[in-house]
């Protein structure tokens, strides 16, 4: 029914009502089939204006009628079950928090940051030195403010209890009583009663991370209302440092395949997911074909970008996709489901191989052929030519509008990165990372060393993503040696000293977010199969169109195990021209970059 329709005159009355009929599931429950409400206003315009208000309301009102009537009675074991639960979920939030507390080395590094600002005579901003120290400061005293801050929880939820209080575990008996859609009624005896127990299970909860503060994993339940259902008892349980996550932390902390730190927190996030699904005292032995081919059931139901969504906030795996049945937010996509499953994958592969299991049973999970990746496909020619022919590569309107025509030229990171990964094949993070050391003269040929060397910041996918690449001479010719020349007269160690990083510390974040709406804007097709990767892509087809086969060039794109050379960038004669050889060779049919080569000589 339209706005329109809900606004009406009656019989002898020039104001305005809101009018809306009752659905017919809930007209027996409301004694009327259709609902009027006046506007106070003769004016057309304001009515409209006011009935969203009360449209809002009615609709409110369905939904509250709805879920009395739906409501199911919260039992004794129900009751028992979202103690246990809570519990739980606390242990899971303290032993999270503790996981990600600084290391020494992490306290170490903040410190010497800190300094280096606080020394930096290029910054004059007090501010940004005080702030500096500030930072390294909280890194420092992290665990003792988070032991402060459950002392002073404990200390209030225990006074409260004594005292009948709700205030601090409301917010949490309201998610429940939501989620599962219980017959409690805020401020009636069911709801003290779920409240008390909440709050009996944090107390619990935060007993035994004193005792953890200490050193002490030996703790046992005090309170006796804090048991896990039957259903549960007979569950195994592992052992100390058997467990699915704390045996994942010692996965990572070797990286047998070097993968990069920012991955690999990633895949615990995910590897967490499973381990709430399972249990938490799961043993990672226990990991079998049962138990991957549940969760990835589940994770058919499980709600995209679940941790971002306010009313799933602190919510465990299984009350998330319990909240999305009314929530219908959409869920995750056999490509993700995929990601999510190679996750699992790889830290089975290293259980199998370390003896924990005998066999990897995510083989053979994933939907669909293969393991389930996307397949990414190079930009085509036209797109080639239409990205590189748009105003951010010419000449665009203004920094705000660099997708729109104009007299400015832009001839910073947006505009290299792209060029840079058209000719190098490298992948957007490498790229971002430059220094300007990375950028050197080796016997007469300019070349980029890919490295993580240089800066505590910088990072490869995996150490052998460690590499050299010869300068194209396209790109010489459309300026890149001359950039590099004025950053170095200019002072500072990295290259596009403009890229920030973004909110989770990834350096490239900001800049793969303008990208794809860049290229959207400009109308080149933008969807799962197409996006900056597609540089990367494109670049293996044209070795390829060169005569080489994919194992000759698999060094070039960082397909190779990790060598000393490409740490630190020393080649051979023979092996220096073979690659400029390779990269001299690499052509694109149809692409004509000379419009570029003349702007940039404008520009200077």
């Amino acid at each position: 029914m339209c706005l329109a329709s809900n606004i009406a005159r009656r019989a002898g009355s020039a104001s305005y009502y809101a009018r809306l009929g009752v659905p017919k599931d809930l007209q027996q429950i409301m004694g009327k089939k259709e609902l009027w409400k006046s506007l106070n206003t003769k004016n057309a315009r304001e009515a409209k204006e006011r009935a969203h208000e009360v449209l809002a309301e009615w609709h409110a009102e369905f939904a509250e009628l709805r879920r009395r009537r739906d409501a199911v009675p919260a039992t004794a074991d129900a009751l028992a079950t979202e103690t246990w639960e809570h519990y739980r979920a606390e242990i899971e939030h303290q032993q999270d928090e503790r996981r990600r507390l600084p290391s020494s080395d992490e306290i170490r590094q903040a410190q010497s940051a800190a300094a280096r600002t606080i020394r930096d005579e290029s910054i004059t901003d007090p501010m940004a030195q005080l702030a500096a120290a500030a930072e390294a400061l909280l890194i420092r005293d992290q665990a003792e403010h988070d032991r402060d801050i459950r002392r002073y929880r404990k200390a209030e939820l225990e006074k409260h209890i004594a005292g009948g209080e709700t205030v601090l575990v409301a917010d949490a008996a309201r998610e429940i009583i939501r989620a599962r859609n219980y017959a409690i009624e805020p401020g009636s005896g069911e709801w003290r009663d779920l409240c008390h127990r909440l709050m009996r299970a944090e107390i619990e909860a935060l007993r035994r991370a004193e005792e953890h503060d200490r050193g002490d994993y030996t703790g046992k339940l005090r309170d006796p209302i804090i048991k896990p259902p039957l259903r549960l008892v007979q569950a195994p349980i592992a052992a100390p440092g058997e467990g699915v996550l704390e045996l994942y932390d010692v996965f990572a902390a070797e990286n047998p395949r070097g993968v990069k730190p920012d991955t690999l927190r990633m895949n615990r996030e995910i590897v967490g997911w499973f381990a709430q699904h399972v249990g938490q005292t799961f043993p990672a032995s226990a990991i079998d074909k049962k138990s991957v081919r549940e969760w990835k059931q589940a994770l058919g139901k499980f709600p995209i970008k679940a941790a971002e969504v306010r009313e799933l906030r602190g919510l465990s795996f299984k009350k998330i996709i319990t909240a999305n049945e009314h929530l219908k937010r959409p869920t995750l996509s056999d490509r993700t489901v995929n990601k999510y499953l190679s996750a699992l994958g790889a830290f089975c592969q290293w259980l199998m191989q370390n003896g924990h299991i005998d066999a990897n049973p995510v083989d053979g999970m994933h939907l669909g052929k293969g393991n389930g990746q996307g397949k990414i496909r190079p930009y085509t020619s036209d797109q080639l030519t239409h990205i590189f022919a748009s105003p951010l590569f010419t000449s665009c309107l203004s920094e705000d509008a660099p997708h729109r025509p104009g007299n400015l030229q832009i001839r910073d990171h947006r505009y290299w990165l792209p060029l840079l990964s058209l000719f190098t094949g490298a992948r957007m993070g490498e790229l971002a990372q430059l220094l300007t050391a990375d950028v050197r003269q080796d016997r007469g040929r300019w070349i980029i060393h890919i490295t993580r060397e240089g800066d505590d910041a910088k990072t490869t996918k995996t150490k052998g993503s460690q590499r050299v690449l010869p300068v194209h001479p396209e790109l010489e010719r459309l300026g890149f040696i001359a950039f590099h020349a004025e950053r170095v007269a200019v002072g500072g160690a990295r290259l596009f000293p403009e890229i920030k990083p973004d909110a989770r510390g990834q350096l490239a974040g900001n800049y793969s977010r303008f990208w794809g709406r860049y290229v959207k804007r400009i109308g080149v097709k933008d969807d799962a199969s197409v996006n900056f990767h597609s540089f990367r892509h494109g670049m293996a087809d044209a070795l390829r169109r060169a005569g080489y086969r994919d194992e000759e060039f698999g060094f070039l794109l960082g397909h190779t195990q990790a060598t000393t050379t490409g740490r630190y960038g020393i080649l051979a004669e023979g092996e220096l021209m073979q690659r400029c050889a390779m990269i001299d060779a690499v052509s694109f049919p149809g692409l004509d970059l000379s419009q570029l080569a003349s702007t940039m000589a404008v520009s200077r």
